[in-house]
């Protein structure tokens, strides 16, 4: 009997053995796609590392103070991602135990990170150049000028409260004021007059404080700010797909409705714009992969926003990710191009072939929650019985705190119709009948 359970007990052990020395080969044969996050919301957290999952790979979360609050991760790393050494080092330590395959983010807080990581793990990544570039809105325009890019008038400045003679010198009132970056659009402010320059400056150094883009990813730069010309005109974003020297322009958004100040909210966005012409788009195009050539952007999404004066499109700012809100679901919608999906073909080192031909007209538009707590919402069964609304979404329900109403993405809706205008119209109705209410 003794002998018997020895020679069981070397079986079990032999087979332990083989796993042991087998477990990391099982382990990095598995291609495991990174993804790189600080902050988003629930859109950017799902969609794309369910689509990673469901192309049958490996998802890896990195963020700080981690929870796989939606399950979708099959492994985290818990680190603060603006320490750039401890990031490396805990992404090359987990990159020794598993393969990974790629490395990239669809947030605005990690793009600098992601293409640094990319770079020292030999994936396909965005220039370390180009992601610094474009997260510094006045190195952007500097190069830009250089290269006789057309823009708007700027200058950055570290001292708002004595600046004022120096603003009405060289650009002159209007103005427009905002963080140099790691705001969003909570401390972008215009100032009409020399006599309310004081004010301002008040409200948006407070502002700045308090962005919730800072929750997330604390600036690491010294209070910067950059002051532009004002343009009159309405405002476009261009979605782009780069790979090397080919540069895709997949679809035109124009945000239609007028961006006011304040706060400069987008609240309805449209595709194909009806006010752009043939010769304006080629226009557009041309101009944006002149902008991208010039900063040396070679991989990834790009979100590209212009302004279309009286005197043509001229730019605002360069972003290396997907634009926001249902901007990937809309250029889906019209075009049938995946964002997500190339992304991840990409950063994989797959081949991709985008076509452009087709263009649903497409829209969708954003019911915003005011800052503070949400206390109840009206009209979403109205919308709900709309045949014509193809998607409705709600990000915030009642109970849920909002932090500005920059970034309060409430509810939001899309539509497709035989024209532009009509896609319009009908989410400009739906979300007229939303409304959200903190009392």
């Amino acid at each position: 009997m003794k002998k018997q359970e020895k020679e069981d007990t070397s079986v079990w052990a032999l087979i332990w053995e083989w796993l042991n020395n087998n477990r990391r080969k099982i382990v990095m044969e598995e291609k495991v796609i990174m993804f790189v996050q600080s902050g988003g919301g629930k859109s950017v957290k799902t969609i794309p590392l369910q689509l990673a999952k469901d192309m049958g790979y490996k998802v890896a979360v990195v963020e700080k103070n981690f929870e796989n609050e939606y399950g979708l991760a099959d492994y985290g790393i818990s680190v603060d991602t603006d320490n750039m050494d401890l990031l490396i080092t805990e992404v090359v330590n987990f990159s020794t135990k598993h393969n990974v395959a790629s490395i990239l983010t669809f947030t605005e807080f990690a793009v600098e990170q992601t293409s640094v990581l990319a770079k020292i793990l030999g994936l396909p990544g965005l220039s370390v150049k180009a992601a610094k570039v474009a997260r510094n809105k006045f190195l952007t325009r500097v190069l830009l000028e250089k290269a006789g890019i057309k823009q708007n008038k700027f200058m950055c400045i570290s001292d708002l409260d004595n600046s004022r003679d120096a603003i009405e010198t060289k650009i002159g009132y209007p103005v427009i004021v905002k963080p140099l970056k790691f705001a969003g659009s909570c401390a972008v402010t215009k100032i009409d007059s020399i006599e309310e320059f004081e004010k301002f400056v008040k409200k948006v150094k407070l502002d700045r404080k308090i962005a919730p883009m800072n929750v997330w990813s604390e600036d690491s730069l010294p209070e910067l700010w950059l002051c532009e010309e004002y343009l009159d005109g309405y405002e476009i974003s261009v979605e782009c797909i780069v790979n090397k020297e080919q540069k895709e322009i997949i679809a035109i958004h124009d945000k239609m409705a007028p961006m006011n100040h304040p706060p400069f909210l987008e609240q309805y966005f449209v595709t194909p714009s009806p006010r752009i012409s043939a010769d304006m788009e080629s226009q557009i195009v041309k101009m944006t992969r002149d902008i991208l050539e010039c900063i040396d952007y070679d991989f990834g999404l790009a979100h590209v926003e212009f302004r279309v004066t009286k005197d043509g499109p001229c730019l605002l700012e360069v972003n290396a990710r997907l634009g926001g809100l249902l901007v990937g679901k809309s250029v889906e919608n019209s075009t049938g191009v995946n964002m997500f999906e190339s992304l991840i073909k990409l950063a994989m080192g797959q081949e991709i072939s985008v076509s452009t031909s087709r263009r649903v007209p497409t829209a969708f538009g954003v019911v915003y929650a005011s800052a503070g707590i949400v206390k109840r919402i009206e009209g979403i069964e109205k919308v709900e019985k709309m045949e014509e609304i193809k998607l409705l979404e709600q990000w915030i329900k009642p109970g849920d705190t909002v932090m500005a109403t920059e970034v309060g993405y409430g509810t939001v809706v899309l539509a497709e119709a035989e024209s532009s205008e009509r896609a319009y119209e009908i989410v400009y109705n739906a979300v007229k009948c939303i409304k959200y209410s903190n009392e």
